[in-house]
């Protein structure tokens, strides 16, 4: 089962010839997610009056005036429209790429599609294993942002489960959509659009900033946004979906996770536990004080690119004295 991390076409559920998803290959968070209320009310966000798939094909063809054959063809090429989108302009800037973000309509498409394949458990259901890691421990309300919302699930979701929900992404164009849907379906969840507003400070209990960070230019200053945004002892849940540099991957701005895991722990952001390799929880600390500057120092250890040469060294040299 893929995670957040992925590229090519999608696949189509109704394909026959498409591979089912197998519990026996699940692991213990992803077998409690699938019979969580976090994946119910995450499928229940999608639906309008039938199933998920209708739910997604209406939302999508009713918005951009495609016909639900479009639509599906478009879900599933997302990746070729988008580097059309991104290929379109010169995006060497901070602001040539933040249009992009602003403006694209192809990744509605692959979001809600993605979206899709989660609720049907095609694709691993990051959103709800979050939520159903936080409610194993008696976290089941409180603020909660999703950053970086795309077309709004996670918000949705976080709402239903009973927390204080809002959602923000820089996408003016996917905002405008998640707003389209969560008005629809009669929902009343705070937007950001963070062209024109920050996040306010001390406000979030739960962050998620899903397949979000890769795509920032200036990272480290929108992580220390994100550390003043959330309230101490709160939690971030954030991935580095790196891709290596090609032309599908271009709107992907990091090749190497090794820098940004050392930069989102010297902001103040301790890594507590990893949800099945998928994503990451940090918990928020005050990036000062001695104990600070022995984390870094851990850290720097721990995510040194010479550990591995390292490692192999005492390996060698271990296997030599036993001869």
């Amino acid at each position: 089962m893929s995670g957040p991390d992925r590229g090519g076409l999608h696949p189509d559920p109704d394909d026959p010839n498409e591979p089912r998803p197998d519990p026996a290959t699940w692991t213990p968070l992803l077998t409690a997610t699938a019979s969580s209320t976090a994946l119910a009310c995450y499928r229940d966000a999608l639906r309008l009056d039938g199933s998920v798939r209708a739910g997604v094909v209406r939302d999508l063809a009713d918005y951009y005036e495609f016909t639900d054959d479009q639509v599906v063809h478009r879900c599933v090429h997302w990746e070729e429209w988008s580097t059309e989108e991104w290929l379109s302009e010169e995006r060497s800037t901070a602001d040539a790429i933040n249009d992009f973000y602003r403006t694209t309509r192809s990744w509605s498409f692959d979001l809600l599609w993605f979206a899709y394949l989660q609720a049907e458990m095609y694709r691993y259901p990051v959103s709800a294993a979050i939520a159903t890691s936080l409610a194993e421990r008696g976290r089941v309300s409180g603020r909660h942002l999703d950053f970086g919302c795309g077309v709004g699930v996670t918000s949705q979701m976080f709402s239903r489960l009973g927390f204080e929900s809002e959602m923000a992404d820089i996408s003016t164009s996917m905002l405008d959509f998640a707003q389209f849907r969560t008005r629809r379906r009669a929902e009343s969840i705070r937007s950001i659009d963070l062209n024109d507003e920050a996040i306010q400070a001390g406000q979030y209990d739960v962050v998620t900033a899903i397949d979000t960070l890769v795509h920032i230019p200036d990272l480290e200053r929108v992580l220390c946004e994100l550390h003043a945004a959330i309230a101490p002892g709160g939690r971030l849940f954030a991935n580095f979906a790196v891709r290596p540099r090609t032309a599908e991957n271009s709107q992907f701005l990091y090749d190497d996770e090794l820098p940004l895991r050392r930069m989102i722990q010297r902001v103040g952001f301790e890594q507590r536990r990893r949800l099945d390799g998928m994503i990451t929880e940090y918990e928020r600390v005050e990036p000062t004080g001695w104990r600070h500057l022995a984390r870094r120092a851990r850290t720097a250890v721990a995510l040194s690119p010479l550990r591995p040469i390292a490692k192999n060294a005492r390996a060698r040299v271990r296997s030599a004295l036993r001869r």
